[in-house]
């Protein structure tokens, strides 16, 4: 089943809200740049992963770098 680009949209913007929470939660203040540029991805399967490392990872500059990569 194809999802509408608003339904696409919609669950990009939940999992965003997701992962920033997990990361304000663990580590308290997420940097600017980095909200922003995990605002920038769309793709769901990229944001669940990201999310999972969210909960895993040491610091903020490690989920950087997962960012990145």
């Amino acid at each position: 089943m194809i999802e509408s680009p608003l339904v696409q949209k919609w669950k990009a913007e939940s999992a965003h809200e997701f992962v920033i929470d997990v990361l304000k939660e663990r580590f308290g203040i997420v940097p600017r740049d980095l909200v922003q540029r995990i605002r920038k991805i769309t793709d769901e399967k990229q944001l669940r992963r990201l999310n999972r490392h969210a909960v895993t990872c040491l610091d903020v500059d490690s989920f950087r770098t997962a960012l990145s990569s």
